[in-house]
């Protein structure tokens, strides 16, 4: 499972931002980033949990 996808759930289940960082070993600015990300209309957390990995990743990291 993909360290965003991980991210994503623990989220969703109310995880803190330092509890998600901590426990993905991943820093509080990288989690918040992803966090900011899912304010797009396009980011419905529980919709992004059913992509496949590859195409969850290529959702958060394009430039656009």
């Amino acid at each position: 499972m993909s360290q965003i996808k991980q991210l994503l759930r623990l989220h969703t289940q109310g995880y803190s931002i330092k509890a998600i960082a901590r426990t993905l070993k991943i820093s509080k600015n990288t989690v918040k980033s992803y966090l900011h990300k899912l304010q797009m209309p396009s980011m419905d957390p529980d919709e992004l949990l059913k992509l496949e990995d590859p195409v969850l990743e290529t959702k958060f990291h394009s430039r656009v």
